[in-house]
């Protein structure tokens, strides 16, 4: 087994690691969130967020990314990068805000969501920071520290976010509860910098500015279209919807994302390693196994989700939300898609061809935008929801193809005929063993699939093997560069 291989394999283990502990707080205290605030408030919180995330990224100018792959090829790029990046990023985290609170206010929304709006807005000065020092240890393959990190932010915001509620803060409170958590992140995660060597304190080469503004601007644009085509959505059900309908298509929303970050682990830990690897021959084989492993990862996912729906969302949400159930169901659809759309966009980040990526986004969100325009004010959450479906539809399709060895690992048996064979048949399971508490029923569903798995040779000795390597010895950043 390659060095390579068994960095990717650690790091991802490491991110999922941390990054589960972290979903599983904050899912559990999403679903308590919901409960408390109700569909109304949850829907003006979910609206808040919706209009910061959806302009974050002009914040950042696409230089997350860029950083983690320059500094994962040649670590001296963090020295030399961070200084500008960090100076230019609050420029364009002031400029952001003003944008956020222009555009809310002359979407007309009331006055307290706007509150809302411009306190959700100041994570971007915190982020301002925050990003460049993260983008630098993922650039180095530090996830450790970077999951760290998001550990203590998600339980200060736990704790606090939970004490406001009770007080009756609202969401207000919730806010500025994220405010705090990021902020301690953002000391650990300097700390561990500092410790590093990375931080060299220096005013920045203000000239420089030009230079970074234009590597990063596709990065950015991929980053500006992926936010609209998610958020999107949720801000213009907030125009010509009531706040409760909102909160029923954020709360099935959530779920999704809350299944998404798998996938985010795996791929956050994946494009460092990918972009030290030059030599596209070595890296045919590592994006043929990353792409049987993620749609085996997420094809359950999308059929136990489809066929729980209904004792899931009351279980979870409460009765209340049982208008949510359809387009939850719809919304299953889109795990798989997003799972494989995330890697193919970094695969073809660290070919150096972002530019084709920013397209390819512009393109898919394009037909976002318009179609949610034509038919949320008709059709609502329905459209939302089929219309998100069809976007990463698109985006997939497009680049398989852009990628010709995407869609020769898309007619291989082995690596998406069997999981589907395999999902198929934990759906049969699950269909017939509704008189199950749902707990159990999850359970063996689970068993049922990862069984399938073993039966069908998906999961074999090689997989095993491979696993037990990566955890017994991290190899060093000598021996896989």
């Amino acid at each position: 087994m390659s060095g390579v291989a068994l960095v990717v394999i650690r790091n991802a283990l490491f991110g999922l690691g941390g990054r589960l502990a972290i979903k599983a707080l904050a899912f559990a205290f999403s679903v308590w969130v919901v409960r408390r605030l109700g569909q109304e408030a949850y829907g003006l919180y979910a609206t808040a967020l919706a209009y910061v995330a959806a302009f974050a990224v002009l914040s950042d100018w696409g230089l997350a990314p860029y950083l983690v792959r320059e500094i994962a090829r040649d670590r001296r790029q963090a020295w030399e990068l961070l200084p500008e990046a960090i100076g230019l990023r609050f420029l364009l985290a002031t400029g952001t805000i003003g944008l956020i609170l222009g555009v809310a206010r002359w979407n007309g929304q009331p006055a307290v969501l706007l509150i809302g709006i411009a306190l959700a807005s100041l994570t971007l000065i915190l982020y301002a920071v925050q990003g460049p020092l993260e983008a630098a240890l993922q650039g180095l393959r530090r996830l450790d520290l970077v999951s760290a990190a998001g550990v203590v932010q998600q339980i200060l915001f736990v704790g606090l976010g939970t004490g406001a509620l009770l007080a009756g803060m609202g969401f207000y409170g919730l806010i500025g509860a994220s405010l705090i958590g990021l902020g301690a992140a953002l000391g650990v995660t300097a700390g561990a910098a500092r410790a590093m060597g990375l931080v060299r304190i220096r005013a920045p080469r203000w000239r420089t500015w030009p230079l970074l503004l234009r590597a990063g601007l596709p990065f950015g644009l991929i980053g500006l279209a992926v936010n609209l085509s998610y958020k999107v959505d949720t801000i213009l059900l907030s125009l010509w919807w009531p706040p409760g309908i909102v909160g029923w298509y954020s709360a099935a929303y959530n779920l999704i994302f809350s299944i998404a970050i798998l996938s985010n682990a795996i791929n956050v830990a994946l494009y460092p390693s990918m972009a030290a690897l030059t030599d596209p021959v070595a890296l045919g084989p590592v994006i043929r196994r990353a792409l049987g492993y993620l749609w085996a990862l997420s094809i359950p996912f999308a059929v136990g989700g489809w066929i729980l729906a209904d004792r899931l969302i009351p279980a979870l949400y409460g009765p209340a939300f049982v208008p949510s159930i359809p387009a939850f169901r719809v919304l299953m659809g889109v795990v798989p898609l997003m799972f494989l759309s995330e890697y193919l966009g970094y695969v073809i980040l660290v070919r150096d061809r972002e530019w084709v990526a920013a397209r390819s986004l512009i393109l898919s969100t394009a037909f976002n935008v318009t179609a949610n325009l034509i038919l949320i004010p008709r059709y609502g959450l329905m459209a939302a929801a089929w219309i998100t479906v069809l976007t990463e539809l698109l985006l997939v399709g497009q680049y398989a193809v852009l990628l010709h060895i995407v869609r020769e690992a898309f007619w291989d048996p082995n690596r998406f005929g069997k999981p589907l064979l395999a999902a198929a048949t934990m759906g049969v399971t699950l269909w017939m063993g509704q008189g199950l508490p749902l707990p159990a029923l999850v359970a063996v569903g689970g068993l049922t699939y990862g069984l399938a798995l073993w039966g069908l040779g998906v999961m074999g000795p090689a997989e095993w093997r491979l696993l037990g390597q990566a955890l017994r010895r991290a190899p060093t950043l000598r021996e896989v560069g």
